[in-house]
């Protein structure tokens, strides 16, 4: 892990201008990817963020090798968009997942992931300058998907829904839709170890519509329950030192 003040030299050679960003090299120190922004969340899904890069950079020429011989093949299609997502092609990655999630129908197995996948090569072309347009595509593409997920206590719905309701609440000013979004998520994984984070972004949503009564009382609540070393209790205590 390396920063301005540590390794400026290393910074500068490999044009790192945002924090996180992941480059893998080869062993003279070519660089052989990049991913700009946390492509995980957790050790868990670290483990697998790193194993599909792993086989992305073993078996890329294989993958397109099979896309090229038969474009039809959903599945070639799908191994290789993931393959350029895992390798940070978004560039590459997102032109496939759009064709397949135009090709690919709710009754088909595979729709669930391709719509997912398709928000995630959305979300990785995003900028200061296009956030609203491209959240809006990205909050299309949930709205369609997440409810039945949800329904299903399936935790592909967490991320997502927690990604949508700040995209409606700080993008689109649906404040009241992005609450009912993290209110579904609360009842369906009232256990879940995200819990804390989903009524912290209810809260601060409440207080982004100017319901400064409603934040506030989520956010004591959310305070009362602890524990103090937990980061969203903390944020939330440092949300109500400023609100007096």
């Amino acid at each position: 892990m390396l920063y301005d003040d540590k390794a400026p030299d290393i910074l500068k050679k490999y044009v790192v201008k945002a924090f996180p960003t992941f480059i893998i090299t080869d062993a003279e120190g070519a660089e052989v990817m990049r991913q700009v922004g946390a492509p995980f969340q957790t050790p868990k899904d670290a483990i697998k963020w790193f194993g599909d890069v792993a086989d992305g950079l073993e078996n890329l020429p294989k993958y397109e090798a099979a896309y090229e011989k038969d474009p039809e093949n959903i599945d070639a299609a799908m191994k290789l968009a993931e393959a350029y997502a895992a390798l940070g092609k978004a560039d590459k990655a997102l032109p496939l997942y759009e064709k397949l999630a135009e090709k690919v129908k709710p009754d088909d197995k595979r729709w669930v992931d391709i719509q997912l996948k398709y928000a995630d090569g959305l979300l990785a072309t995003m900028t200061q300058e296009n956030q609203k347009d491209v959240g809006g595509k990205i909050a299309k593409v949930y709205d369609a998907v997440l409810p039945g997920l949800v329904s299903a206590k399936d935790e592909r719905a967490l991320e997502p829904s927690i990604l949508n309701a700040r995209i409606k609440s700080f993008l689109n000013e649906d404040h009241e839709g992005a609450r009912k979004e993290l209110k579904a998520l609360v009842e369906a994984f009232p256990k879940h170890e995200r819990l804390k984070e989903i009524k912290y972004w209810a809260a601060a949503i409440a207080q982004k519509s100017g319901d400064n009564e409603t934040a506030k009382a989520e956010y004591e609540a959310l305070v009362k329950e602890g524990p103090e070393d937990d980061r969203y209790v903390k944020a939330a205590k440092s949300a109500i030192a400023r609100m007096k």
